[in-house]
């Protein structure tokens, strides 16, 4: 691999490091949207329970197993997991900026053993 082709490889990855951080930030704000509407969403149907004079120790299996709750909470679940394999796509793309640096500085070094 040349110098030209590493330095190449190393700047098509922090392209591809800052997409990824760019991302990762919309990723964050759905994953906050999400968590907001499940929360929201106990809370009222909670409060309902409680005011038709449901058990109190029924209302929260009750709750869970509504179907709009459960699609709140697969919906915070999904973006969650997307969150996180964004997060491990950018630990990736950063060791692989470090791997270029390091066989660039590596290259470097034999360039100037070799005059």
């Amino acid at each position: 691999m040349t110098p030209q082709q590493v330095i190449e490889g190393m700047a098509e990855k922090n392209r591809m490091l800052t997409q990824k951080n760019e991302e990762y930030v919309e990723l964050v704000e759905k994953r906050a949207q999400a968590e907001r509407a499940y929360s929201i969403a106990v809370a009222k149907i909670t409060m309902e329970e409680k005011a038709t004079g449901q058990s109190i120790t029924l209302i929260d299996k009750i709750v869970r197993g509504n179907k709009t709750v459960a699609d709140l909470k697969y919906d915070l679940d999904v973006a969650e997991g997307v969150m996180k394999a964004c997060q491990q796509s950018i630990k990736s793309l950063t060791i692989a900026v470090d791997t270029y640096r390091s066989l660039l500085a590596w290259q470097k070094a034999e360039l100037l053993r070799a005059e």
